[in-house]
């Protein structure tokens, strides 16, 4: 009964997550991005690696939280470790393009893009072969 109870609130607080991820979601599409972020922090504490990769985009972006694009890096980095296929998408978008703080490295790019493609984003194949095509 205790197995049977424990199971029923993990799910529901699954769940939950997923509801304060999608909540975020329809927060920024109406324009409030400040509250988007709030959900989306309680999101990716739980471990939803949409939420934190949303949330990793408000950083870069400085909307609805103060700009932090190390913050941003970090939780591109964590999605990545996840095997959350665009985490490393836009985690080998910042080494391609690079920015204050974050030297371009088109080589660990490349790596990246390679990673997020054979966990199956297309847009970073189609980014792996670009580079691959300018022999990096």
């Amino acid at each position: 009964m205790i197995k049977i109870m424990i199971s029923i609130g993990l799910l529901l607080s699954i769940e939950l997550f997923a509801n304060l991820a999608d909540d975020g979601s329809v927060a920024y599409k109406q324009g409030n991005a400040k509250l988007a972020s709030e959900l989306y922090i309680k999101a990716c504490d739980s471990g939803d690696k949409q939420a934190c990769l949303d949330l990793g985009i408000l950083y870069f972006t400085g909307d609805g939280v103060e700009e932090d694009k190390m913050k941003a890096k970090k939780l591109f980095k964590k999605t990545c470790k996840s095997r959350f296929a665009k985490g490393c998408f836009r985690l080998a978008v910042l080494y391609n393009q690079g920015f204050d703080g974050l030297k371009q490295d088109n080589l660990r790019a490349k790596l990246l893009f390679g990673k997020s493609c054979n966990l199956g984003y297309e847009r970073a194949c189609e980014q792996f072969h670009l580079l691959d095509d300018r022999g990096i």
